[in-house]
């Protein structure tokens, strides 16, 4: 926000340079900065979104005028004469959303009349272009006092003004021709037969003013924030008012902002007055809640005790109520003012007095505490092995939205239920993720383009499921791409293949001592190689997939080699209970090799299964050491050998035994 340094000077009375103005209010929490061009002094305000009452020259006057011990003067608009008596019906649907509306009907106007040159150049250097008297005078108002205002031509106005919410796949042509579909979240102004504008974004080109627009229908309202909240993202438009409704607006300056604008009115463009035509529901207006305020905590945050006097003194000046509890000692009873939305707590108060009595002014303090250390929680323990595991397989950790955009989630299928994101950043981040594996493979073809090479990546994050419940899941995936290891003349370059990540992820089990109840089955997945992939399956139950990456996918991203890609859910795996330390075997070993023909179809794990459940006391280990297809072996089956190793804790064991 700009407002030209000679507008807020005029408006409080500051006598200061322009430098000194922003150098003081940085200091007091309100950051700007001052630009100096050929021929305009202008403050730059870089306001954050809790300080909306500072988006006006009357709320950075407000700022100075207590940082200096100024008044601001207050203009009576008791002299206003009232030509006529004719008033617009006002009808709200919804008080909730729209607790005050005023207008005011204001005949024979001279829309042609030329708008002042110091009006233009202030509305100018505050980044507004002019457009006629009528908007110029609004958009000025607005400025000065931070209420939006809006002009309607009385004569496209249908009988009345109707405030309700919009209805499915209404259409409504803006202000700037362009044409816009609402919904019940959108908050209209309306006539008996069309639409007026969208309330607090945009008003319509149907009711707007024109050349020959002779009377009007001012507008002066306050929205609830919650309403308006959004709203112009969705529809792609960023305007001065919704800026200011949706941060919220005080709710008591609207019949100011009125009289204001039809001050100015009056004196540049003529008119005939109408009365006031107010709808307020109190019991919907926001009110402040008084705030105790002690003075020991005061103590405790800044670590300084400020004077009675001075604390009653800095809150007065910030147009708070203050009674004393106590003559002070026990503190304050504080409510605050109408236009401070940022002051709910006491904090907040304090927060105040820190500022305007000047940070400078408190002492920097070194204090030593003692620091007590927490224990470490499981689940953080958890978190750290797994990934200094897969660091130290070569893998990098990488960290993505959790938004994406609908073509990512398709990755998943067609099926793939998202949750949609109601107020989107943009379509590229729109749904909620299904899966890590289409951000790991963004940031697969990222490096790629940038000639890395042998790439293996992993993430742990959460992915979103729609169901008849929302839900999400915390898991960890990895994606492997390129050769087994670097470069070198010693040893043949070969490319990742599905089994060095299984291994890879057999190490990770192994760690969590829960290999021997890891199997692997052969399964389908979206996005993996029918055939070439696997569903991980602990003691009966899915805890993710492996396998490579879908050929097509390879084809659209144009990719040399598949990626091996999978998937696990974290809350699946869990820390050994207890650590035990086991002597290295004192008595020897023996090993029987068998060889078994069974279905190409069947899996080696029911083999391993079926020897398990014979608990064997003395079967230490099993080992596959060879599969085989081909001659000598029939179609259809496959020949696999096992090493059987025994081994006795107590003795050596005798071939009978064995």
């Amino acid at each position: 926000m700009q407002i030209p340094t000679e507008w807020i000077k005029e408006f409080c009375g500051l006598d200061t340079t322009s430098d000194q103005m922003a150098n003081q209010l940085t200091m007091a929490g309100v950051e700007c900065a001052f630009l100096g061009t050929s021929n305009q002094e202008i403050l730059d305000l870089s306001l954050t979104p809790n300080r909306a009452d500072c988006f006006s020259v009357l709320g950075i006057c407000r700022e100075l005028s207590v940082l200096n011990n100024l008044s601001i003067k207050t203009d009576n608009y008791d002299n206003l004469v009232v030509h006529h008596q004719d008033k617009i019906k006002i009808e709200i649907e919804s008080s909730d959303d729209c607790p005050v509306f005023i207008t005011r009907v204001i005949n024979n106007i001279d829309v042609n009349a030329k708008t002042p040159d110091w009006m233009i150049k202030r509305l100018e250097n505050s980044g507004i272009k002019s457009n006629n008297i009528i908007v110029d005078i609004t958009n000025y108002v607005m400025l000065e006092t931070g209420q939006p205002l809006h002009a309607y031509d009385l004569s496209k106005v249908d009988t009345k003004i109707k405030v309700r919410r919009g209805h499915s796949n209404e259409t409504i042509i803006l202000l700037d021709e362009t044409v816009k579909k609402v919904n019940k979240d959108y908050l209209l102004i309306t006539d008996n037969s069309k639409v007026l504008g969208i309330a607090g974004i945009m008003g319509g080109q149907h009711s707007g003013i024109s050349l020959d627009t002779k009377s009007i229908v001012l507008e002066s309202a306050y929205f609830n924030p919650a309403t308006i909240m959004g709203r112009s993202r969705m529809l792609n438009l960023h305007t001065e008012s919704a800026l200011r409704f949706e941060r919220g607006v005080d709710p008591l300056i609207q019949k100011h902002a009125i009289d204001r604008a039809t001050q100015l009115i009056n004196e540049c463009s003529d008119g005939k007055n109408g009365p006031i035509s107010m709808q307020q529901d109190v019991t919907a207006t926001p009110v402040k809640q008084p705030i105790m305020l002690r003075k020991k905590r005061i103590h405790q945050i800044l670590g300084l005790t400020i004077a009675n006097y001075k604390v009653l003194e800095i809150l007065t000046k910030l147009d708070m109520q203050v009674v004393e509890k106590d003559y002070g000692y026990s503190g304050w009873l504080v409510t605050p003012p109408s236009f401070r939305f940022d002051i709910n707590e006491e904090c907040d108060l304090i927060e105040e007095l820190a500022r305007i009595y000047g940070y400078e002014n408190i002492d920097e303090k070194n204090k030593s505490s003692e620091t007590t250390l927490f224990t470490t929680t499981k689940r953080s323990s958890k978190n750290s092995l797994i990934n200094n595991i897969m660091v130290g397989r070569g893998y990098s950790e990488v960290i993505n939205y959790s938004f994406v955009s609908p073509s990512m989630s398709l990755m998943m299928g067609s099926d793939s239920k998202t949750i949609d994101i109601q107020n989107p950043l943009s379509i590229e981040m729109s749904v909620m993720r299904t899966s890590l594996l289409p951000g790991l493979l963004q940031n697969l073809m990222y490096n790629l383009q940038r000639q890395h090479e042998n790439i293996r990546l992993f993430e742990s994050g959460k992915i979103f499921t729609a169901n008849s419940k929302n839900s999400e899941k915390e898991v960890i995936a990895g994606i492997s791409y390129g050769s087994r290891v670097e470069e070198q003349w010693g040893i043949e370059s070969n490319p990742i293949d599905f089994y060095d990540a299984k291994g890879d992820l057999d190490l990770l089990f192994a760690s969590l001592k829960i290999k021997n109840h890891i199997s692997y089955i052969n399964d389908s997945h979206p996005m993996l190689c029918q055939g070439k992939s696997t569903k991980i399956v602990l003691d009966g139950s899915t805890i993710g997939h492996l396998g490579e990456l879908n050929p097509e996918l390879t084809m659209d991203l144009d990719l040399t080699q598949n990626p091996i890609c999978f998937e696990i859910y974290k809350d699946k795996l869990k820390l050994p209970n207890q650590m035990y330390y086991q002597e290295h075997p004192y008595f020897p070993s023996s090993r029987r090799d068998i060889s078994l023909l069974m279905s190409e179809n069947q899996e080696i794990s029911t083999i391993l299964q079926a020897i398990k459940q014979l608990e064997t006391p003395i079967l230490n280990n099993i080992i596959i050491f060879d599969v085989y297809k081909g001659k000598n072996i029939e179609s259809g089956r496959k020949s696999v050998a096992l090493g059987l190793i025994f081994q006795a804790k107590s003795r050596t064991l005798t071939d009978e035994e064995i």
